[in-house]
């Protein structure tokens, strides 16, 4: 006779603390606890479908990947956020 193993039920906490993005409590390494591509963190990111569509379209206008497509937005955003703190400072408004 065969022995069949009966599935361990999971908790919501742990099916999400399983998720490639989790942080684990009390690590601050960076990059610690999080699923790795190289020197890159695999995230997770929910948008709308409409958000999603447009991101693609642009992405595929500009011959790059959807990911890559993300990473330049990302990327001229935090930027663009720099040159305003470098004005701000300028200005003594910091």
């Amino acid at each position: 006779m065969t022995i069949i193993k009966q599935p361990v039920k999971k908790t919501a906490d742990t099916f999400i603390s399983g998720a490639p993005d989790a942080q684990i409590v009390g690590t601050d390494a960076p990059g610690a606890g999080r699923a790795m591509r190289g020197n890159q963190a695999q995230i997770t990111l929910t948008m709308p479908l409409d958000l999603l569509a447009k991101a693609n379209a642009a992405a595929n206008r500009l011959s790059i990947s959807r990911a890559a497509f993300f990473k330049l937005a990302i990327t001229r955003a935090v930027h663009a956020e720099d040159r305003v703190d470098d004005i701000n400072d300028l200005k003594g408004w910091a």
